[in-house]
């Protein structure tokens, strides 16, 4: 789908984005370390004609809608929303690439340590090297590192590099230091004729030991989190209509209906929307291995 807006838009606006290329250089390698499969010359075009857009919608449907609703003033809403939701589009494709990069960084150091000990199995086979990473890339339960073997797989089969030149290539596109210094490791060791199963099973220790540690450390801020989570839920629910039906009896100005109400809201709304957001922000601490 993506794929399919970049080159629609490319073909729309494409002479201006080959204008302005040499203005997002560094978006380059940003891009090829997000994970994102278009050029760099299709992601202005998208970035340029989806920032267009926005400022044509918002200038012409905002202004209607606005001045219907609010006479003149509405025109001059619609003329500061406009600049203002451009520039945030804009802003939001150029920091897109730096987000997606910290993503797949994450995503590889949670699965690397798993998949570091597939590859340890298969070359205490006696398997070749190239056909590791094919067997690698086939297996999907390790996610990007899967995805990451599959492209050296590729580069190998239809791009004809040999396994070191690929390794490098992989190394360098990777957004994940752990992962760089394995397949800088790899190539060492195949370089210089040592063992690659005792390579494999010592780094896969090594990152396993510090998968271990993030377990540790997650495990005693999830025990501050459900404190918090008691303390603000729990607690703090049964506080909360205690006080509100106690200012019922005392406030002149909010009747006992209106009291209900806000207590309905709160607990039907307020409360799993707080829920909600514990969720989230335990899934987003928690190492990958046990989302």
């Amino acid at each position: 789908m993506l794929k399919e807006y970049s080159e629609f838009c490319y073909s729309q606006v494409g002479s201006y984005s080959l204008e302005l290329l040499h203005y997002f250089e560094d978006l380059r390698p940003q891009l090829a370390k997000a994970g994102v499969d278009i050029s760099l010359p299709e992601y202005i075009s998208m970035m340029l004609f989806t920032v267009g857009t926005v400022a044509l919608l918002t200038l012409t449907l905002g202004t209607t809608v606005l001045t219907l609703s609010m006479g003149l003033s509405g025109i001059m809403i619609a003329l500061i929303l406009t600049p203002i939701l451009s520039l945030l589009t804009g802003v939001g494709f150029y920091l897109y690439p730096a987000i997606m990069i910290k993503d797949r960084a994450s995503k590889i150091r949670d699965t690397l340590p798993f998949a570091t000990m597939y590859l340890s199995t298969l070359a205490g086979t006696g398997t070749s090297l190239p056909q590791i990473f094919k067997n690698l890339g086939e297996v999907d339960e390790y996610g990007e590192v899967s995805k990451e073997a599959s492209k050296i797989s590729r580069d190998i089969e239809t791009f004809g590099m040999d396994i070191s030149e690929a390794l490098e290539r992989s190394a360098k596109r990777s957004p994940s230091e752990d992962y760089q210094e394995l397949m800088w490791g790899i190539n060492h060791v195949i370089t210089t004729g040592g063992s690659l199963r005792e390579f494999l099973r010592q780094r896969s220790d090594t990152l396993m030991s510090a998968y271990k540690r993030r377990i540790e450390e997650f495990s005693e801020q999830l025990s501050l989190l459900v404190e918090m989570y008691i303390t603000v839920v729990v607690v703090g629910s049964i506080i909360f209509t205690s006080m509100s039906a106690v200012m019922s009896t005392i406030s002149q100005d909010l009747s006992a209906n209106q009291i209900v109400g806000i207590q309905l809201v709160a607990i039907f709304l307020g409360l799993p929307l707080i829920s909600g957001m514990f969720i989230l922000l335990v899934q987003g601490m928690a190492p990958g291995g046990i989302r």
